[in-house]
């Protein structure tokens, strides 16, 4: 097993990041094998396994980094418009990611035969621990007045399963796509929010 200072393992993963949204964004994890992955970051094939042990890996990793930056940027949209209902506020926290999804071609390029392939590939561990990154990160709405009627476990996963919906939904006209995004959320963030007047 290849031994890297600090330093040198920093350069490498951050290489493997970038070579791998990169490929990801552009072909597809199902697409993407370990070979090209390895030729674009210049470092050998067992390099590869010191690091992660599949591509799936990586490409959970990297789109937890990408989902992370986007709840941070939420942040100044939470802030902005703290005076909405609860229900709202929420509501256009999730319309806007979907929005900012943009920036992000890996993640938009993800649909729900992406999660099905990586809930088959992943083991459930992984899976889990993705989940509870989102957890946390939902949690932070609820310093905004968000409360969740069924608890952050459910909530956390009804949520995800919405978003693997309505990136779904990418291929249709904006209009189209926004009008049935706003249905669903209506509906969901029903059960999801506590009422504000309650």
């Amino acid at each position: 097993m290849p031994r890297f200072s600090a330093g040198e393992r920093e350069i490498i993963r951050q290489r493997l990041m970038r070579e791998g949204e990169r490929l990801f964004a552009a072909f597809g994890v199902k697409k993407v094998t370990v070979d090209e992955i390895v030729r674009a970051t210049g470092i050998a094939k067992g390099t590869f396994y010191t690091f992660y042990p599949s591509k799936e890996h990586l490409y959970l990793d990297i789109a937890g980094n990408l989902q992370l930056q986007m709840w941070r940027d939420m942040d100044a949209f939470l802030k902005e418009h703290r005076a909405l209902s609860p229900r709202a506020l929420c509501k256009g926290c999730f319309l806007w990611m979907f929005d900012e999804l943009q920036r992000y071609p890996m993640l938009r390029r993800a649909d729900g035969e992406t999660a099905d392939y990586l809930y088959r590939k992943l083991p459930p561990e992984a899976i889990e621990a993705h989940t509870q990154d989102d957890r946390r990160e939902l949690a932070k709405l609820e310093e905004f007045g968000i409360r969740f009627a069924c608890g952050p476990e459910i909530a956390t996963k009804a949520l995800q399963t919405l978003a693997v919906a309505f990136l779904n939904l990418q291929q249709e006209e904006a209009d189209s796509r926004q009008a049935v995004m706003e249905i669903i959320l209506d509906g969901v963030l029903k059960e999801l929010i506590v009422d504000e007047d309650h």
